[in-house]
């Protein structure tokens, strides 16, 4: 989820997009926020063109991809990381299901973008084109740097989850025997001697500390950093490639802005210079699920302007798009009852987005 315009003091934990974040984790979602270059404090600066800002979006997303991945959120309390975890990347939980007869489960990944993150979502390329890069990246590249890392946060992600689930099996086993569970249980269980559980509780912190960190200092600049300013994560195993299985996508659109709003924000994207693909993002669009929302009184957006696109994308869609527009609302959503509309309709396209849709038809709706 993309944040508003830097400048204006726009970042990751902006109100509106932590709304968003709000509904879609109440439903169930994983979320990966990102802070573009020079948002709260990052390093670098806005630019004047909006194409540092979608290469931004692009390595976050391609990162974001691959670090769900390999999560592996459900261990059996007698799991390890090492048996557990592959060495090398593969699709979620293929392997195991190839192993069980079981046809591979397909991802669905949510791009979403509110106000000038929006924008960028608009213009970025189809994921196949993000991911691409990243399937048999060079040695000590930026993008084998952004596989690496993936791979090592998600190791650490499920280390905590597999260390959780033996927890709660032991507090399982303690209650059974009429003991209360203590809530300070060492991780690891009582089984292993007092120096191996010491060293649990350091990786418990060293996992909070992981868990925690900041990636647009380090994805911030992938796409224009220097080769001799590389420094490649060394601490896992390189790997020839990095195939993931191709997710179903869907896009988000929060109070999009229009022109000259747009024009004046991010000049340079108004002429697609991906266009090797000879596909408009439109086209794009209109190949997956869309939910478009906005307010008819938005100062950076014209409410008319907002109505005819998505009437074309209605007109175009081959799927199910979708939008909705919130009488009264304008671009920060604080004017009185707005909010809970925009929730609503967030709420209910995030728990709709779990259903498949194999025919679905364009829809259009108007909350008052």
């Amino acid at each position: 989820m993309a944040h508003p315009y830097a400048p204006m003091g726009g970042s990751h934990d902006d109100r509106v997009v932590g709304i968003v974040i709000d509904e879609f984790l109440k439903a169930g979602w994983i979320i990966g926020t990102f802070n573009f270059r020079g948002a709260h404090g990052s390093q670098g600066r806005t630019s004047w063109s909006g194409r540092p800002e979608l290469d931004d979006y692009t390595s976050f997303a391609a990162f974001f991809m691959h670090y769900l991945s390999y999560l592996r959120p459900h261990p059996a309390s007698n799991a390890n990381l090492a048996a557990e975890i592959p060495s090398k990347p593969s699709p979620t939980g293929q392997s195991e299901q190839v192993a069980s007869g079981q046809a591979a489960e397909t991802p669905t990944i949510i791009l979403g973008g509110y106000s000038y993150g929006s924008l960028i979502l608009k213009h970025l390329p189809p994921v196949p084109m993000i991911l691409q890069p990243f399937e048999s990246p060079i040695a000590g590249s930026a993008h084998d740097e952004v596989v690496l890392k993936a791979h090592k946060l998600a190791d650490q992600s499920n280390l905590a989850w597999i260390n959780l689930a033996r927890r709660k099996d032991r507090e399982r086993r303690l209650a059974k025997k009429g003991h209360g569970a203590k809530p300070s249980v060492t991780m690891g269980g009582e089984e292993t001697s007092p120096d191996k559980r010491r060293t649990s509780r350091d990786i418990r912190r060293s996992v909070d500390r992981g868990l925690s960190v900041d990636f647009g200092n380090r994805l911030r600049s992938l796409s224009h950093r220097r080769r001799k300013d590389e420094s490649p994560v060394t601490s896992l195993e390189r790997t020839d490639a990095s195939p993931i299985t191709m997710p179903e996508v869907r896009y988000l659109l929060v109070s999009q802005l229009t022109t000259p709003t747009s024009t004046l924000a991010a000049p340079a994207l108004v002429h697609k210079f991906w266009n090797k693909t000879r596909e408009r993002f439109q086209d794009v669009l209109s190949k997956h699920a869309t939910l478009a929302i906005y307010g008819d009184q938005d100062m950076f957006a014209s409410a008319k302007k907002l109505r005819s696109w998505c009437a074309q994308m209605r007109d175009a869609s081959r799927v199910h798009f979708s939008s909705v527009e919130v009488t009264g609302a304008g671009h920060f959503w604080v004017e009185k009852g707005v909010e809970a509309k925009l929730r609503a309709a967030l709420r209910d396209w995030a728990t709709a987005a779990h259903d498949a849709c194999s025919t679905c038809t364009a829809s259009s709706s108007t909350a008052t």
